[in-house]
C-alpha cells in the first residue's frame, strides 16, 4: 500500500464526501484564441482508475496539464479534497507534488537511477530515510528487482519501458495524493505495458489514478471509470463495463465503431 500524503486541513464548510478526490466544474481553457476545453464537468473518486479516452485533439492531455498546474490560464473550478487548487497551501509547487504527472515520453535526468528517484525528496527527516523511500518507490513501480544491483548506473542505460517505470517511481517517492499518466504505455513492449498496468492497478487501491489512453483494450483491462472526450467536451462518463457494453451517446457509439474498424 502506497504511503499517503498528509491530508490538507479543511474548514468545516469545505468538506466533501470522503469518497471524492477530485471535482471539476465548468472547466474551460483557451490557448492562442483556440478553445481547448469547453465546460468540462466530472468527479473522480478518492481511489480507483479513471480512463480518459477520445480522438486525438479532444483535450485529454490539456486537461491533465490543468490539473497539474502546467496550464494555469483556465476558467472554472478544480477542487482537490474539497480545496480549490488555485489556493492550495504552498502554491502551485506544492500542488504539483500532490498531483504527480507522468508524460507519454519518459524524461530521465542525466544522473544515476538512485538520484532520479531521490530527486524530489526534501527535508532532513525524509533524506535520512532516502534509501528506504527509493526502494519502496521502485517496488511500487515494478522496477526494483531489475535495478537493485545497479542503482548507481546512469538512468539513460535503462530500456524505454524501464525509464517510464523510473519516472513513475520518481513521482511516487514524494508521496503524491494523485497520479496522472499521459499515454504511459503507448510506445512500450508488451511486457513493460503489463508491468505498468499492474503497478497502476495497485496504486489505484489507495489513490486516484487518471490515465489518458488511446488503447481501448487497456482501458477495458484497467476497469474503473471511463470519461469520453471529444472536441474539448466531456461527451459521456460511466463505468468501464457500462461504457463499452452500453454507450449512451451517439458520439460514443460512433467512436467505438470507428475504433473497431481501425483495428481490423
Amino acid at each position: 500500500m502506497i504511503p499517503q500524503s498528509k491530508p490538507v486541513e479543511l474548514r468545516d464548510d469545505q468538506h466533501r464526501s470522503e469518497n471524492t478526490g477530485l471535482e471539476i466544474r465548468g472547466l474551460g481553457l483557451h490557448i492562442a484564441q483556440t478553445e481547448i476545453l469547453i465546460n468540462v464537468d466530472f468527479t473522480v473518486s478518492a481511489t480507483g482508475i479513471t480512463n480518459l479516452i477520445g480522438p486525438s485533439g479532444a483535450g485529454k492531455s490539456s486537461l491533465l496539464r490543468c490539473l497539474n498546474g502546467l496550464y494555469q490560464q483556465w476558467q472554472g473550478e478544480i477542487n482537490l479534497q474539497g480545496k480549490d487548487i488555485r489556493h492550495w497551501p504552498g502554491g502551485w509547487d506544492s500542488a504539483r507534488r500532490y498531483v504527480g504527472l507522468i508524460a507519454q515520453k519518459p524524461c530521465v535526468f542525466p544522473c544515476s537511477i538512485y538520484a532520479n528517484v531521490a530527486f524530489g525528496i526534501h527535508g532532513w527527516r525524509q533524506r535520512r530515510r532516502a534509501d528506504q523511500i527509493v526502494e519502496i518507490a521502485l517496488k511500487q513501480a515494478a522496477l526494483w528487482d531489475e535495478v537493485k544491483q545497479r542503482l548507481n548506473s546512469p538512468a539513460e542505460s535503462l530500456s524505454l519501458g524501464q525509464q517510464q517505470r523510473l519516472c513513475i517511481a520518481r513521482a511516487l517517492a514524494i508521496k503524491p495524493g494523485m497520479i496522472l499518466l499521459d499515454e504511459p504505455t503507448s510506445s512500450l513492449d508488451p511486457r513493460s505495458k503489463q508491468l505498468i498496468e499492474r503497478s497502476m492497478l495497485r496504486l489505484s487501491e489507495s489513490i486516484p489514478v487518471i490515465s489518458v489512453t488511446h488503447d481501448l483494450e487497456q482501458a477495458r483491462r484497467l476497469g474503473g471509470k471511463v470519461v469520453f472526450m471529444c472536441d474539448g467536451r466531456v461527451i459521456e462518463q460511466a463505468s468501464t463495463q457500462q461504457f463499452f457494453q452500453h454507450p449512451q451517446r451517439l458520439e460514443s457509439r460512433e467512436f467505438l465503431r470507428w475504433s473497431v474498424c481501425e483495428c481490423d
